[in-house]
């Protein structure tokens, strides 16, 4: 393998310079004149070696995000701008999101100061500066947070996928984890990737939010699958709203435009896959929808491995619920009123107002044309 990429660089024009993994019989395959920095390619290297911007510990197997931040941070933390508050964020090279429930603080911060229109270069308002504050002293904990980079255990007999999805009132987001069996029984779970988004400035329902919350993780569950080279078994998708569940389940046309288009994108990217109802004290992405502190993520098992439950979920049914379901309204319009004119009418001020223009019409047609009248309705005529 390692001659086929030599090769395969070299028709490229490209020279393998460096070099670094966790095996030490790949170690010593290496020629020496490859070995351009013994010390990145050393096993007892603690400090990690750079691996496609994130820091990779071949001893430990673990990656850590590198700490970009005192790059842009400001040198008086009494005088930040938007510009700064977005660099800042920015600088958080996170591609899988792995850190989502602690970064989910800086776009909510930064939702807030687009909200308030604030220009680039413009300070910050005192309550905004303050919130910015105790997150400046919360990023750099970040690069101390060390993730596994294996997810699949060893001779795994199956493999299966498991996303779970939440929502709050200004955040929702989704995660994906790898629950794997080996040849002994052995069970491991392991957080592959995970999503978020702030909740639009436009105040939604908790219940459209969790849909929102559900379209995405759809969408996170089709680049995994198009990503991952390896057979999976099983996937399961899991929501902690019975409402929402219901939704899927049903046919797109039969609720209202906002959940029945959601609905229709949900089924089309997830049609081989099975929804189930999730506890919500079992739901690791509840730690996303609220935020969490970087010290605590980085000891919280629940988000790195999953909740236990995960290995023996209940198998109960849920039951459907039979209100807030949005459910269509379909209006049928007769050939043929019927003999009551109010029920065609769903309002009584319209009801009133076709009224008098049926009255002003058949007052014109029996009047000569210098009493008719053209101008719009009085208050006499809607009397």
């Amino acid at each position: 393998m390692q001659q086929e990429i030599s090769s395969l660089l070299k028709t490229a024009g490209f020279t393998f310079r460096k070099r670094a993994s966790n095996h030490s019989t790949f170690l010593n395959t290496i020629p020496k004149e490859l070995q351009e920095t013994q010390q990145t390619l050393s096993l007892d290297n603690e400090d990690g070696v750079t691996t496609l911007r994130l820091l990779w510990n071949p001893t430990t197997d673990q990656l850590q995000v590198k700490n970009n931040t005192t790059q842009v941070q400001p040198t008086d933390s009494t005088a930040s701008t938007k510009r700064r508050v977005l660099a800042t964020t920015a600088s958080i090279f996170d591609p899988l999101r792995l850190l989502s429930p602690a970064v989910i603080a800086c776009k909510t911060l930064l939702q807030k100061l687009w909200q308030d229109k604030l220009q680039w270069d413009e300070l910050l308002p005192a309550h905004l500066q303050q919130e910015w504050n105790q997150l400046l002293q919360a990023i750099p904990k970040l690069s101390q947070i060390k993730i596994h980079r294996k997810v699949i255990c060893s001779t795994a007999t199956n493999i299966q996928i498991h996303e779970l999805c939440d929502s709050s009132e200004r955040t929702y987001g989704a995660c994906l984890y790898i629950h794997s069996t080996d040849s002994n029984n052995k069970i491991s779970c392991e957080l592959l990737c995970s999503t978020s988004k702030v909740a639009p400035l436009k105040q939604l329902t908790i219940l459209r939010l969790e849909l929102c919350a559900a379209t995405l993780l759809s969408k996170l569950y089709k680049k995994a699958i198009h990503a991952l080279n390896i057979t999976i078994n099983e996937s399961y998708l899991w929501t902690d709203s019975s409402v929402v569940l219901t939704w899927i389940q049903g046919p797109p046309n039969k609720w209202k435009t906002f959940v029945g288009n959601r609905d229709a994108l949900i089924q089309e990217e997830t049609a081989a896959v099975t929804w189930r109802h999730v506890p919500s004290q079992s739901n690791p992405a509840d730690l996303i929808s609220r935020g969490t502190e970087p010290t605590t993520l980085s000891t919280s098992t629940i988000w790195w491995k999953g909740s236990q439950w995960l290995s023996s979920w209940p198998t109960t049914e849920v039951n459907t619920p039979t209100d807030n379901l949005e459910i269509r309204n379909v209006h049928v319009a007769f050939l043929q009123p019927p003999e009551d004119i109010t029920q065609r009418f769903s309002k009584l001020n319209r009801l009133i107002r076709v009224t008098a223009y049926c009255r002003r019409f058949i007052n014109n047609c029996r009047n000569p044309k210098a009493n008719r009248r053209s101008t719009t309705l009085s208050t006499q005529d809607l009397d």
